[in-house]
């Protein structure tokens, strides 16, 4: 192992500018997939903070008695789906109404206190905010026959869903031709360092080099190139992040979610690491691997 990388280093400083575009190609892919990475995990942070804040309204039918109401409040307030519950009499929707538009207060005076009906403000926890959970929500609340409404929104829940499900499979898409073309601009960049030491390549296989003493220092190289171009990228991404991504958090609050403007965690960290050692091996065998079977 350690005759591989000296002959590894060695073949690096006598072939900086190719080992530098290889590194650089590796660099530049994980940058893209990590911006793209930063991008999505806000959005992901701030559509989940909205669903996390998803409000169901329960509008109390006609006749519904104050005690039924405060019955219902203490009855919502101790579900375990239920966040918390904030009862809202009719005189306070009507005060609410004249602050929010005060042309209609004339009408609100003439209609009296009983235009506005009474409701429930309620706060799902997070993990019953989905279409389904909501809607098994409301469908109890609607058995007991005292809501004449319930409110919540279920088509932008079902179209937050949707918009998070398009981002994943766009990231899919986008991270696998990014990867498969770093793939191949490694492995021609690598083809050429291997062009360059094809007399010695030829004279070690001549005097009985196996194929694992020939390709090693070469694997070597694809993981020093590899762990170099992860973190140059890292390096492009924490600026990225500090300079765009955090400022316009702090300066314009996007979402709810404690992982709003927060940069890339240790998984995905590891997970770009682990792609360009992964890119760098891979092309460097194949490269070699090639040439090989051209002097077999």
């Amino acid at each position: 192992m350690t005759r591989a990388l000296q002959r590894a280093l060695r073949g690096l400083r006598e072939h900086t500018y190719l080992a530098a575009v290889g590194t650089g190609v590796i660099a530049a892919a994980l940058v893209l997939l990590g911006v793209y990475g930063l991008v999505v995990g806000a959005l992901e942070s701030v559509v989940s903070g909205w669903q996390q804040d998803v409000h169901l309204s329960a509008y109390f039918a006609p006749g519904v008695s104050a005690e039924d109401q405060a019955a219902a409040h203490s009855a919502l307030a101790g579900r375990p789906e239920v966040s918390a519950v904030e009862l809202v009499t009719s005189a306070q929707a009507a005060e609410w109404m004249k602050g929010e538009m005060p042309e209609v207060e004339p009408l609100l005076t003439e209609l009296g206190e009983s235009a506005l009906p009474a409701s429930l403000e309620v706060t799902l926890r997070a993990g019953h905010t989905s279409p389904a959970a909501m809607d098994t929500f409301a469908e109890s609340l609607r058995a007991t026959g005292r809501y004449a409404e319930i409110d919540y929104g279920r088509e932008w829940v079902e179209r937050a869903g949707g918009f998070l499900a398009t981002l994943e499979l766009l990231g899919f898409v986008l991270g696998g031709i990014l990867v498969v073309a770093s793939f191949f601009l490694v492995g021609n960049t690598i083809n050429l360092v291997v062009y360059s030491r094809r007399d010695e390549l030829e004279i070690l296989r001549l005097v009985g080099a196996t194929d694992r003493y020939i390709l090693a220092p070469f694997l070597v190289e694809g993981v020093l190139q590899g762990l170099v171009g992860a973190g140059l990228a890292l390096v492009v991404l924490k600026a990225v992040h500090a300079l765009v991504l955090a400022r316009l958090h702090q300066s314009i609050p996007l979402g709810f979610d404690e992982r709003a403007g927060a940069f890339l965690g240790a998984g995905p960290i590891a997970g770009l690491v682990a792609l360009g050692v992964a890119v760098g091996i891979s092309a460097s065998w194949l490269a070699v691997r090639r040439f090989l079977g051209r002097l077999a």
